[in-house]
C-alpha cells in the first residue's frame, strides 16, 4: 500500500504492507520503503488507522476487526504472536475441551496445594473463539458451597482465557453469556469467585457485582477429608440476579 506521501526518513514515496501472515499463530510481518519507517511503526505501531490494517489484510483474504497494539512493555512485535483479532465468536464447547483448556490456561495453576484443576462435572458452558483458535472458556455448575441453594442458583466455577488483551474481551463475554444461559434454564442468581487481590473488572463490565467477602481457609477437615485444589487466600464473592426469588 502507498501512500502517497512522502517518508519522513528516506523521501521516497511512503509504503506499508504486509509481507507474509499466519493466520492460525496471529502473525504476520509488514514490510515499509525503508528500515527506519519500520523501526518507526515497531514503537508507534498505534498511529496504523484500523482501516489501514483491515485493506492489507483484505489482500490476503482475510477479514480482521482490528490489529491489537501494544504489549506490557510499550512495545509490538508483529512475528511472534500478534494480538490479531478476527472477530470474537461465543461458540459451545464439550466438558472434555472445556476442562483440557482449563488446565492448559487458568492463571491461577501451580503445583501442590496452589494446583487449580478443572472441575469434574458441569451444568453448561461456554467457549470464545478468535477466528479457528479457542481463547476462553467458561464452566458453570454447582454452587461449591453447601449452605447456597443449588436449586437456585448456578456458579461459574472455573473461566480461563489466553493471556493478552484478546482474553480480556473473551473473560467479559463469557460471563455474560454464562448469565444469560443461567436465567434461561430458569435460575435466580449467578455466582462466581476471585481472588481478594483481583479487580475483578470483567465480571463488573458484564453487570455483576460483589456480595460478599469469604474468608478464605483449607477446605481440609478432621472428620472430612478434602484436597485443596485451588488458591486458600480470601476471595471475593460475585453475583448477579437473575429474576426475583420466589
Amino acid at each position: 500500500m502507498i501512500t502517497h506521501e512522502k517518508c519522513l526518513f528516506c523521501g521516497e514515496f511512503e509504503t506499508l504492507d504486509l509481507f507474509e501472515v499466519w493466520p492460525e499463530d496471529r502473525a504476520f510481518m509488514i514490510e515499509t520503503c525503508c528500515e527506519d519507517l519500520q523501526n518507526y511503526l515497531h514503537e508507534n505501531i498505534d498511529e496504523v488507522p484500523t482501516a489501514t490494517w483491515r485493506a492489507l489484510f483484505a489482500d490476503y483474504g482475510i477479514a480482521i476487526r482490528r490489529v491489537l497494539t501494544g504489549t506490557d512493555d510499550g512495545m509490538f512485535c508483529w512475528t511472534t504472536g500478534a494480538p490479531i483479532d478476527f472477530g470474537l465468536e461465543l461458540v459451545p464447547v464439550t466438558l472434555t475441551e472445556a476442562k483440557a483448556f482449563v488446565v492448559k490456561h487458568h492463571r491461577h495453576r501451580g503445583e501442590g496445594r496452589d494446583k487449580h484443576v478443572a472441575p469434574i462435572g458441569w451444568r453448561f458452558g461456554f467457549g470464545v473463539k478468535n477466528g479457528d483458535e479457542l481463547i476462553g472458556v467458561a464452566m458453570v455448575g454447582r454452587p461449591v458451597a453447601r449452605m447456597i441453594d443449588a436449586t437456585t442458583t448456578v456458579e461459574v466455577n472455573r473461566v480461563a482465557v489466553v493471556d493478552n488483551k484478546l482474553g480480556e474481551h473473551a473473560c467479559s463475554m463469557l460471563y455474560g453469556a454464562a448469565a444469560r444461559e443461567a436465567k434461561k434454564r430458569g435460575f435466580a442468581r449467578i455466582i462466581t469467585y476471585t481472588l481478594e487481590t483481583e479487580p475483578g473488572a470483567s465480571l463488573r463490565g458484564a453487570g455483576w457485582t460483589i456480595e460478599a467477602k469469604t474468608r478464605g481457609g483449607s477446605w481440609n477437615r478432621a472428620a472430612r477429608s478434602r484436597e485443596d485444589v485451588g488458591p486458600t487466600c480470601k476471595k471475593l464473592r460475585w453475583a448477579k440476579q437473575l429474576r426475583k426469588a420466589a
